[in-house]
């Protein structure tokens, strides 16, 4: 990218795009942030200043030909659609410009995008897919951390010229600045793990949702469901017209894994007449001792410990207060067990040991009881 202020262009400002532009507002508050999208959302972002320019979705070439760097944040199909008119009337970006995107599917986008983009000069298309994101959507949604910590996957380009790969580091060095941690895979290999890590665990959310929602016993079942069932059918709170794109553009994949996971289960249904599910049990206990946060995958281990935690207004607040004060910092913070009136069990996670262990001394002293995971 080219010396001076620089020129970061959004096009969509939901979820994703608009916390691209306010993670880039805080970390780069002299670039310049061109945002494209519906008159209400420009209208809302200007208000917030997360961005300084702004163009409606019928002005998309005007806001990206003058920047140094892009993000497509739009559904999948808008996304094919924007490359597939670029690759009739080519985009004329500047020199040097990397044009990326945060499809949640990779292998069509890549494949349209090298098509066009295929002028010497003309800046650079690479496909990625920051691993992060929530069942709300929207400008509202935003979260300036949503990236950190979390698994933003690029799709090199083929083109293995010297511009090809100043491109690559170039948006390399933007994803990591987020706090993103990158990861290089092909657009086939993207598409096999995002459909076992991503798209299978929410259809099962979705599946499980309206399997036990038809269900006659439904209104006991809301009465007794603890965290287990809010966690698993969290996902399917999530909007099909998000969903529907990314189903369809990955269906080689699902229709593999699905039969697959299916026959699966027929074998957990034997497993529970002959050891009562044990295999299973120490199969699923093997992978989550691999991984230690179950949301973002940190690719280092965390130290964990585990907090009694009263049910009582401030009790939280408690518990982080001395821990802030101290300046240490909690990397992870999941509510494991939740039982009203009485106590739950609050998980931290430390970079380090020695954290996790002046983290432990503090609440001692604070009153609070409190062990390593």
């Amino acid at each position: 990218m080219s010396g001076g202020q620089k020129t970061l262009a959004i096009v969509g400002l939901g979820l994703l795009g608009a916390s691209i532009a306010e993670a880039a507002r805080k970390r780069h508050p002299d670039w310049r942030i061109v945002g494209v999208s519906s008159p209400k959302t420009i209208g809302e972002a200007l208000g917030l200043k997360l961005i300084d320019e702004s163009f409606e979705y019928d002005k998309v070439r005007e806001a990206l030909e003058p920047c140094d760097l892009g993000f497509l944040c739009v559904p999948i199909d808008r996304i094919l659609e924007l490359l597939e008119e670029w690759s009739q009337k080519p985009l004329k970006l500047k020199s040097g410009a990397v044009l990326s995107d945060v499809g949640s599917t990779k292998e069509i986008i890549c494949e349209w995008g090298r098509k066009a983009f295929t002028a010497e000069g003309n800046g650079t298309f690479i496909g990625s897919h920051p691993m992060a994101g929530s069942e709300k959507t929207g400008l509202k949604a935003r979260d300036a951390h949503l990236f950190e910590n979390a698994a933003w996957i690029i799709c090199p380009n083929k083109d293995d010229s010297p511009s090809a790969r100043q491109a690559q580091q170039e948006l390399e060095k933007f994803v990591q600045g987020l706090g993103a941690r990158t990861l290089m895979l092909n657009p086939q290999h993207h598409d096999l793990v995002v459909a076992l890590a991503s798209h299978l665990p929410q259809l099962l959310s979705t599946a499980l949702a309206a399997y036990v929602g038809s269900s006659e016993s439904l209104p006991r079942v809301l009465e007794v469901a603890g965290g287990g069932f809010r966690d698993m059918t969290r996902l399917s709170a999530s909007s099909f017209a998000v969903w529907d794109p990314i189903l369809r553009t990955n269906r080689k994949n699902l229709e593999f894994i699905l039969p697959t996971f299916r026959r699966e289960i027929e074998a957990l249904e034997v497993s529970l007449s002959k050891d009562g599910g044990q295999q299973f049990f120490e199969e699923a206990n093997a992978l989550r001792r691999q991984f230690s946060s179950p949301r973002k995958g940190f690719s280092t281990p965390t130290t964990e410990i585990l907090v009694d935690l009263e049910d009582r207004p401030g009790e939280l607040l408690k518990v982080l207060a001395p821990l802030s004060e101290k300046k240490i910092n909690v990397l992870d913070l999941e509510i494991l067990k939740v039982r009203e009136g009485e106590e739950g069990v609050l998980m931290m996670g430390f970079h380090k040991l020695e954290e996790a262990e002046a983290a432990l001394d503090l609440l001692a002293s604070s009153g609070h009881k409190a062990r390593l995971r």
